[in-house]
Formats: structure tokens, C-alpha cells, sequence
């Protein structure tokens, strides 16, 4: 807090409508580049001036802050008439994919109206990209077909999206009702099906063994006898545990790979705007 007071007073001046917006937004770059991205939108929430280019400022220093909803507001606020307008719908579309609206990115995309074939080639995979967040593959095919991968902005990361895509595709989604079902016929069982051998292994042991010492202490003892009891109470609560645990992994395993692969997606789309729109 102290550091941000500091550089906003220091620079206080950049802030007066005596001052060019081109000041202000290179002191925005300075921030920016320095990672100082609370000065930053400290500095935008000072700007006296209105149009298309501070509300574009506004949209880079949230966008840097991970403030990505207010982000997306002052970006769809820059105008077409401004030459800021295209990398403002291509910022304020990812800021969108970023908060899992894929539909509203795509429909913000379209509002790029450029014969710039280079413009069209970037909308082209940034739509790609927005189409593997849904996992549309067939969507996908689509712009990717489109794409003209020669494009050194784009080439590495076109052929990254093409892995990611067919990893997809390739992916064979356990269900968790399966799981359940094979530990309740063998526990353990429905973990080695989700993909965790060591774990299957050791809940088939566990409960087995605890299976094991009731079935022996109800063969000498009875049914009524405490040991019987106690370990026949503990050895339900593990297979029944077993049975849960088994579903969960499947569910779990699940929703880490779609979690890793939109992250790996969305950095893969973030680079050629990066490059494209070097601040």
C-alpha cells in the first residue's frame, strides 16, 4: 500500500487532464511491465477522461490484475472506430473464455470485421481455441482448417491446440457409477479402473484383511461376540468408504484433466495475442 501511494503521488501529474492520455498510458506499460499491476489499476481509477482510449487502458490494467469480468466491461466499451478496437474485442474475448462464458468469447470474435488476412487468421484461432474450452471438436476442425499455420505468430501454438485436441478425442471418460459398482464386487477393484493401481491395491489388502478377521472371529466366537462386532463394524465402514472413495477418484481424475487442459488451452491462445499486440 505504501509503494502504491508513493508512485501515485510521485506520478500524480500523469493523472490531470493538463496531461496527454499518451502519458498516462505509457506510465500504464511502465506498471504493466514492472508487474506492479495494483499501481496500475490504481493509476486507471484516477483518469478524468472518457473515451475509447482510457477505457482501453482501463481494460489492459484489469486485465493485468486478473480482474478479468471488469476487463471484459471497459474493452466491449472501446469503440470500432477506434484502432484499438481489434486487439479490444481479442483481449475482451479472452477475458471471457477465462471465466468460463466460451459462447459469449465466440460471439464477441465475430465482431471483428477486418480484411486483414493476418487479423482473419488470429480470430480464426482464437476461435479454434474457444471451441476446444467447449470441447466442440467438430467446431474445432472447423477454424482449424481454416488456419493458415505457416503464421510464425501462431505456428507452435496451432500445433499445440492440434495435440491438445486429439488428446481430447483420444480420452476415454470413466464413469463413476462403474467404479462404485466393480469396489462393491471387489474393493480396490473400482480404484485400479480410475487409474490408481497402488491405491486399488492397498484398499483391496485393507479391506480384505479386516473382512478376513471377521469372518475368522464370527467362525469361533459368534456373531454376538464383541471382537465380531468390531471388527465386522470397522470392515463396513471401509468397503462402504471404498465404494465412495472409487466414485470420487473417477469424478475427481476427471475434472483435474479438464481443469489442466482449459489452462494449457487458454495459455496457448493468450501467446499469439501477446505477440500480435506487444505492450
Amino acid at each position: 500500500m505504501k509503494r502504491t501511494l508513493f508512485i501515485l503521488l510521485l506520478f500524480s501529474p500523469l493523472l490531470s487532464t493538463s496531461q496527454t492520455l499518451g502519458e498516462d498510458f505509457d506510465f500504464l506499460l511502465y506498471l504493466s511491465g514492472n508487474q506492479m499491476r495494483d499501481e496500475a489499476v490504481e493509476l486507471v481509477k484516477g483518469l478524468r477522461i472518457e473515451n475509447d482510449s482510457a477505457n482501453f487502458m482501463k481494460g489492459l490494467a484489469y486485465y493485468g490484475a486478473h480482474r478479468l469480468d471488469t476487463a471484459s466491461h471497459y474493452y466491449s466499451l472501446v469503440g470500432k472506430a477506434s484502432p484499438l478496437h481489434t486487439e479490444a474485442v481479442f483481449f475482451n474475448a479472452l477475458s471471457q473464455a477465462h471465466l468460463k462464458r466460451y459462447t459469449a468469447a465466440l460471439t464477441t470474435l465475430s465482431e471483428i470485421e477486418s480484411t486483414d488476412t493476418a487479423v482473419a487468421n488470429l480470430q480464426a484461432f482464437e476461435a479454434a481455441g474457444m471451441h476446444l474450452l467447449r470441447r466442440d471438436l467438430r467446431s474445432f476442425d472447423s477454424c482449424f482448417s481454416l488456419l493458415h499455420t505457416g503464421d510464425y505468430r501462431i505456428e507452435s501454438e496451432a500445433m499445440k491446440l492440434l495435440e491438445l485436441r486429439n488428446t481430447i478425442a483420444d480420452r476415454k471418460d470413466k464413469k463413476p457409477w462403474m467404479a462404485a459398482g466393480m469396489s462393491a464386487l471387489v474393493p480396490g477393484l473400482g480404484k485400479i479402473y480410475a487409474g490408481n493401481l497402488g491405491e486399488g491395491i492397498s484398499a483391496f489388502i485393507l479391506t480384505g484383511s479386516l473382512i478376513g478377521v471377521t469372518a475368522e472371529n464370527w467362525y469361533r466366537e459368534g456373531l454376538k461376540n464383541w471382537k465380531t462386532i468390531l471388527f465386522g463394524t470397522i470392515a463396513t465402514v471401509f468397503y462402504i468408504g471404498n465404494i465412495y472413495g472409487s466414485a470420487v477418484t473417477v469424478s475427481v481424475s476427471k475434472e483435474t484433466f479438464n481443469n489442466e487442459t482449459d489452462l494449457t488451452i487458454l495459455y496457448n491462445i493468450h501467446i499469439p495475442l501477446r505477440n500480435s499486440f506487444r505492450r
